[in-house]
């Protein structure tokens, strides 16, 4: 039975999905909060699903879908149906675009999103670490404070440029987010990740950041453009690392496919990829 969503299904769908992919259950839930769309369910028990969120994604007018299916119940057009209703939902909403992820090892899923126009833009590896605890930086780390927030954003968005150009996400320059967007990017910067940013110095210049999670990830790692080249990457991966393993906890992340560089920083620092997804854009206006 095809039924929509409800807010009770969020327990048995963060079992099952991330089952699936390497996504943590918080990060599946949250994603779920905001999100519609529909579930198949058989016998009581949920088996896929197809939702969609107006707000998730990267790049404003995007909305983000996810479709699962359980390994029990597929090649039986269940997920055509569940995909069915949910675009005719989501074309009625009127997105400029429609972005999806899958494992890139399920060809299945591949062939799925292609039949139905959507083209890769970009894909992501799933890395962990399997080493010791290194060598301290020789940098000087503080935790960031309101005072850092304009110089944190400005030095992120310029490091990202060239990579977010690459991959043609738009807009190239995160300074250069509509109004409401900047707005709730600092207000997750200041309310929910300011006590796990840290800022690295080198001789008294910002040379850049990183985020230090509780659950032993890392991300919006970056150095300042005028500093890359210098080695300050690989101190500011020492100091996650060393951070991380002190806590009893596996160092992992996620960094994109296309960016040749951080992946050799991180396999050059201990890290290894087990697991990698794909992202395919169909656009609509």
């Amino acid at each position: 039975m095809i039924r929509e969503m409800q807010a009770s299904d969020t327990e048995p769908l963060v079992k099952m999905i991330g089952n699936g992919i390497a996504w943590r259950a918080e990060e599946i839930a949250a994603m779920l909060k905001n999100a519609k769309g529909y579930v198949y369910e058989k016998a009581g028990q949920l088996q896929a699903c197809a939702i969609y969120d107006l707000t998730s994604f990267g790049e404003e007018g995007t909305a983000e879908i996810h479709l699962y299916t359980h390994p029990d119940s597929r090649k039986q057009g269940i997920g055509s149906q569940l995909f069915d209703k949910l675009w005719g939902d989501l074309l009625d909403k009127k997105p400029a675009a429609a972005a999806t992820t899958y494992r890139i090892d399920e060809q299945s899923s591949c062939d799925f999103f292609t039949k139905r126009g959507f083209a890769s833009i970009w894909g992501h590896h799933y890395m962990k670490h399997n080493g010791s605890i290194g060598p301290e930086p020789q940098l000087v780390v503080r935790k960031f404070t309101e005072q850092d927030l304009e110089l944190y954003i400005q030095s992120q968005s310029d490091a990202y440029y060239e990579v977010r150009k690459g991959i043609d996400l738009k807009p190239y320059r995160l300074t250069e987010y509509q109004e409401a967007t900047m707005a709730s990017w600092k207000q997750w910067i200041l309310n929910d990740m300011r006590e796990d940013i840290y800022m690295f110095y080198h001789q008294d210049e910002f040379v850049g950041s990183l985020i230090l999670t509780p659950h032993g990830e890392v991300y919006d790692v970056f150095v300042d453009p005028r500093h890359q080249g210098k080695g300050f990457g690989k101190q500011l991966i020492h100091f996650f690392v060393n951070r991380t393993l002190e806590k009893g906890l596996q160092p992992h992340l996620i960094t994109g496919t296309h960016n040749q560089p951080a992946i050799s920083l991180y396999e050059g620092t201990g890290f290894h990829i087990y697991q990698t997804t794909e992202t395919g854009k169909r656009v609509l206006a």
